[in-house]
């Protein structure tokens, strides 16, 4: 049997109830999302403060400018949910998986995920600044800045995907696994401490590692 990754993210795949249909009307502030599947409705420019979603499946939900600050999702899945922007501060995800999601501003500062999986997915800006991630994996995804700025990472892997700019300056990290990325940039590379490499990608880093220690390449 092969031996664990101590450092792997620990994620159990999500198994749903049995559902009962829902409707657009159960997308609202304070409300409580429990054991529904809610398909194809669109919640633009909802105010979905204090939401709980637990046990429940929203699929191809549309919910540009809506707002999830203090939001809870719980043993549930996100399929095809798209938004051009979609705030939520202070947002948990427990035991989440989202799939074929499409966002364009994801601001989830100040945010705690723990066991999410995220698999291609296409997000053009998404913030967890301030945060904190434990058991976390992004899979075959598109992700144009990964603003981890602040954040406290455990046990992140990021699988097959692209990520254009990565923003770890302030972050604690342990056991951010970038071997699996296809990465552009960095903003501050004295942030990777605790970040895991591998030989390929280190050439084309060199250079930032070289400036932060003050060393000159001639």
């Amino acid at each position: 049997m092969a031996k664990r990754d101590a450092g792997a993210p620990r994620i159990v795949p999500v198994a749903l109830p049995d559902l009962r249909a829902g409707s657009a009307d159960d997308l609202a502030a304070g409300a409580r999302v429990d054991g529904l599947r809610v398909h194809g409705v669109d919640a633009s420019g909802r105010g979905l403060q204090d939401l709980v979603v637990d046990e429940s499946l929203l699929e191809s939900v549309v919910l540009d400018g809506a707002v999830l600050d203090g939001a809870r999702v719980v043993d549930s899945v996100l399929e095809a949910v798209t938004a051009t922007a979609l705030r939520g501060a202070r947002l948990t995800l427990r035991d989440v998986r989202l799939e074929g999601c499409r966002f364009g501003a994801a601001e989830w500062f100040e945010a705690d995920l723990s066991r999410v999986e995220l698999v291609g997915c296409r997000i053009d800006y998404l913030g967890l600044a301030d945060g904190r991630l434990e058991d976390v994996r992004l899979v075959d995804c598109t992700v144009g800045d990964l603003d981890l700025r602040g954040t406290t990472a455990r046990r992140v892997a990021v699988v097959g995907s692209r990520v254009r700019e990565l923003s770890v300056r302030g972050a604690r990290l342990e056991h951010l696994d970038l071997r699996g990325a296809d990465l552009e940039g960095v903003d501050d590379p004295r942030g990777l401490a605790g970040a895991i490499l591998s030989t390929d990608q280190l050439p084309r880093f060199a250079p930032l590692f070289a400036e932060a220690l003050g060393v000159t390449i001639a």
